[in-house]
């Protein structure tokens, strides 16, 4: 693509949604080579504008646009059923239609449930002409293309007229519309985090990795394709010293793998020492390489607990913690990552012989923060359920 383009153009739109209509528009005009997510995969829907006096709004997947012709408008791809959902969802509220497919001269006897939810002008009720119908479906059609400024302008247009022959019921539901479409198109308006496309932000949890290895290759020196396949994360649970449990939670790609959760209950203390059980669990953790090597550790704690940790780990696997009140990331310096020695004592840490470790606190939509609040959260969640299972099982032995 780099050795063959020879022109660079960019258009600059006012929110996320407007972005992903005429990306989609532009795609299905000029069908680039280069774009394969949205143009030769199986997966992208197509919306489709049935070709009848009251019109249908359709999702067709790419194979059946090829199999069987498709009379009407069609409009796309879209590279998410999700994505596709939710604009339709958004365009259903700005411009009614009715999916009945109903006939003029036989007009239903009981409305559609989009009609009792104003999402349907009547259509299956015969209260509105195809004509009328129609006009609001072309101005759907264009907004699903991304001219907004031209739906805006019709509409406009048509408000006006409504107006100059005191038809103020419907002057006011045309200015309503340019209201709604103006809102959803403003900077500010951004569609749900979770149906972003896919070729372009991952799903939740894929992006918390995305985002976690971009901050570790930061800060660790670690190349840019670190994997972070498998995450563990620990916590200690006690009462004053007794009934302890240290959690080590495993989330493989970003999702936590029930399956691979171990919990250790500690042997050698019943005083409290957080730091101390937390090292006799990562000792005997390290007694275990057929659980597979972790490719991040998270503790949870501030620095003394992430101190006590890189003491006792051997293994080369990047080790960090997280901090609240408010919640952030303690990630030490990349030579003691990747040398790690149990000679090291605290005080060479109190006296700065090691590198320094950097506190990120990171907005609280940041994805790497959140993933590891997740692995914050159930660690503790179930170290905390250890802990009292102990409790109770003591209560009553």
């Amino acid at each position: 693509m780099v050795e063959t383009a020879q022109q660079l153009k960019w258009q600059v739109l006012d929110s996320e949604l407007e972005a992903l209509l005429v990306e989609a528009e532009l795609i299905r005009t000029h069908q680039p080579p280069t774009n394969i997510l949205l143009k030769d995969d199986k997966t992208p829907l197509y919306i489709q504008i049935t070709a009848e006096p009251y019109p249908r709004v359709l999702t067709r997947r790419k194979k059946e646009t090829e199999t069987r012709p498709m009379k009407g408008t069609l409009l796309g791809p879209f590279p998410s059923a999700y994505k596709v959902r939710e604009v339709l969802g958004i365009a259903r509220k700005i411009f009614p239609w009715c999916n009945e497919g109903v006939d003029p001269a036989k007009p239903n006897s009981r409305p559609c449930f989009f009609y009792h939810i104003s999402q349907c002008p009547g259509a299956c009720i015969g209260r509105v002409t195809p004509e009328e119908y129609q006009q609001t479906i072309a101005q759907l059609v264009m907004f699903l293309k991304g001219q907004k400024k031209d739906v805006v302008r019709m509409i406009s247009q048509q408000m006006k007229l409504a107006s100059e022959q005191e038809q103020y019921e419907l002057a006011a539901t045309l200015r309503d519309r340019v209201e709604v479409i103006t809102a959803v198109t403003q900077r500010t308006y951004s569609l749900r985090p979770d149906l972003t496309l896919p070729h372009l932000r991952a799903s939740q949890a894929e992006e918390g990795v995305v985002y976690l290895r971009k901050m570790l290759s930061t800060y660790l020196s670690l190349p840019a394709t670190f994997p972070l396949h498998r995450i563990e994360a620990y916590d200690v649970s006690n009462i004053s010293g007794t009934y302890a449990a240290v959690s080590m939670v495993t989330f493989i790609d970003g999702q936590a793998a029930n399956q691979e959760y171990k919990v250790f209950n500690i042997r050698t203390l019943d005083t409290p020492n957080d730091f101390a059980m937390l090292q006799e669990a990562l000792q005997r953790r390290q007694n275990h390489p057929e659980w597979g090597q972790p490719d991040l550790i998270v503790i949870d704690g501030g620095k003394g607990q992430l101190r006590a940790a890189l003491k006792v780990w051997q293994w080369t696997t990047p080790v960090i913690s997280i901090a609240k009140d408010p919640d952030r990331l303690i990630i030490p310096g990349p030579e003691l990552i990747s040398q790690p020695s149990p000679k090291r004592s605290l005080k060479d840490y109190q006296l700065g012989s090691v590198p320094r470790y950097h506190v990120l606190r990171l907005p609280e939509t940041h994805p790497g923060l959140k993933l590891i609040q997740q692995l914050r959260d159930e660690a503790h969640r179930f170290s905390k359920r250890q802990q009292s299972r102990r409790r109770l099982n003591q209560m009553f032995t």
